[in-house]
């Protein structure tokens, strides 16, 4: 017997605004920076970091325009290796630049969604999430995940001392307190100008 198909609901509503948003790939992004160490392995996470991930783009600092060079021809390799352990394509370039680099995170062997789910939300949180989850009906499972995983970043990355950029609000590390993506924009900006 064939199953009449269901009305458009909400559950599917909100889907598809989690997919158009981005959320999804951008949670990918993040996670990036969790596993980079596991991914380039000792050697190369003490000479270089992630400091931010969006639009499918990696900023890495490196300590010296030696590592920042020699991993150019490692890009593609580690954009690989990253997108395989996140199970999706969610980085397609990596940005080096030569800087002060903080200590690579220490995760005492920890997987990244270990180091995740560690860090707990509070019940208002819960609670959030689990009434929007309700909304979302067949998807709710998903979206819960989804919303948790994104305010447990938030916290992470708050946790480490993560800042809003001063332009457009998105969590950051730079000393400058611009993300590099506002920093992009800034420059290109004054380059039309010229």
């Amino acid at each position: 017997m064939r199953k009449s198909a269901a009305p458009f609901g909400l559950g599917e509503l909100l889907s598809d605004r989690l997919k158009a948003m981005g959320l999804e790939q951008n949670i990918r992004e993040q996670r990036a920076m969790l596993v980079w160490n596991e991914v380039v392995g000792a050697q190369v996470a003490s000479a270089a970091q992630p400091e931010f991930a969006r639009d499918g783009i990696l900023f890495v600092v490196t300590k010296s325009a030696v590592w920042a060079n020699e991993l150019t021809f490692l890009k593609r390799e580690i954009i690989s290796k990253l997108n395989q352990k996140l199970r999706g394509n969610a980085i397609r370039d990596i940005v080096l630049r030569t800087g002060k680099i903080k200590p690579p995170l220490r995760t005492d062997g920890e997987s990244p969604e270990a180091i995740l789910e560690g860090i707990p939300l509070s019940d208002e949180e819960l609670e959030q999430v689990e009434g929007i989850a309700q909304l979302a009906g067949p998807v709710g499972e998903s979206v819960r995940e989804l919303l948790a995983t994104v305010l447990r970043l938030e916290k992470w990355k708050k946790s480490k001392g993560w800042k809003p950029c001063k332009r457009c609000g998105a969590l950051q590390n730079r000393r400058s307190g611009i993300c590099p993506i506002c920093v992009e924009e800034k420059v290109r900006t004054s380059k039309r100008s010229e």
